[in-house]
């Protein structure tokens, strides 16, 4: 095997446009947004000895006071298709030794999070690494878009269909963001969530260059649900390839029984299946067992939510370090997390 280092967007998007489930934090557009912020970014492809690319992955490096920083490959590496189910660990440790030939600064340790479902044979993820909590979320829930619309309605709980159709009656209207007062809405709806439901969000002026970066491309929508001129429901929508992703979520604590976030998602599926996109990602869930070790509390709300929609779960090996000072790594990160 040989590891190529990827420099031009054509060659690494003709790699990812071979996936079924491509990863737009693994897109050319996401490294060079990680770059406009001030990040080191670098891609790699695994070749065969007949030239075929088996894992590819696209890193940046995070700094870290105390500490220098680290390397993370945001829900990478990837996998192409037909690569057997067994060869995983071996990619993977294949793909870290000729990164380190290839010069990629040891740092303390590299983060992965490898697009491998659970379900795949045991040890998958090579010894030397290490679980750690995680940073994207390791469960997700896909909606199939190439069903008819009839199915995708069957497919539904009955509640989440009767909720579409009360917020379409009572006259929940729903449109695009095109104005700069209407990314302010949506930015004051997600300070709101945040404070109701008790969690950390990226702040305003990350996601507004978040917006602005990929909507300039027409990969980034935000989409608000309203009723009577009043915001009630926000999506933000990232777009790759054939996935639409719903990346973030806000609503309001007002009107609730009008159930706005069900028709701002109706509308983005509607859309997305328009447009011929093949699947609807809702971005995080908790995984099925409540004993799992990623499963979070705070999220059994919105969990339950996404459940609603007859999509397919999809539980991944989550994020794994894999550390250069294994007594350094312990102190600074390790028992943080699992304290």
């Amino acid at each position: 095997m040989k590891l190529i280092e990827i420099t031009k967007p054509e060659n690494w998007e003709a790699i990812q446009s071979k996936l079924v489930w491509p990863q737009f934090t693994q897109s050319w557009a996401w490294g060079q947004f990680r770059l406009s912020l001030g990040f080191k970014v670098r891609r790699f492809a695994l070749l065969d000895e007949e030239k075929k690319c088996l894992a590819a992955v696209q890193m940046e490096f995070r700094p870290k006071k105390f500490v220098g920083g680290y390397w993370f490959a945001p829900r990478g590496p990837v996998f192409l298709p037909g690569v057997p189910e067994n060869f995983f660990s071996l990619a993977l440790q294949e793909l870290v030794d000729q990164l380190l030939a290839a010069g990629l600064e040891r740092s303390l340790f590299w983060r992965f999070e490898p697009v491998v479902e659970l379900g795949h044979p045991e040890g998958a993820m090579p010894f030397s690494f290490r679980r750690y909590a995680p940073v994207n979320p390791a469960s997700t829930i896909l909606l199939d878009l190439t069903r008819s619309t009839d199915d995708i309605l069957s497919a539904m709980h009955q509640k989440t269909r009767y909720n579409i159709r009360v917020a379409a009656r009572k006259g929940v209207v729903t449109r695009i963001a095109t104005r700069p007062e209407d990314v302010e809405a949506f930015l004051d709806l997600m300070d709101e969530t945040a404070r109701r439901d008790k969690f950390t969000q990226h702040d305003r002026a990350y996601l507004k260059s978040l917006y602005d970066f990929f909507q300039a491309d027409g990969l980034a929508r935000i989409r608000l649900a309203e009723y009577q001129g009043k915001v009630l429901a926000a999506n933000f929508e990232l777009t790759y390839r054939n996935t639409a992703t719903y990346l973030h979520g806000a609503s309001s604590s007002e009107s609730r029984n009008l159930m706005a976030p069900f028709v701002a998602h109706w509308d983005a599926i509607s859309q997305a299946k328009r447009d011929g996109l093949h699947t609807y990602d809702f971005w995080g869930v908790n995984p099925i067992s409540k004993a799992a070790f990623t499963h979070k509390l705070s999220w059994e709300g919105f969990t339950l939510f996404k459940e609603g929609w007859g999509g397919k779960r999809v539980d991944l090996y989550g994020t794994w370090d894999l550390p250069f000072n294994l007594p350094l790594y312990r102190t600074a990160f390790w028992r943080q997390w699992r304290a």
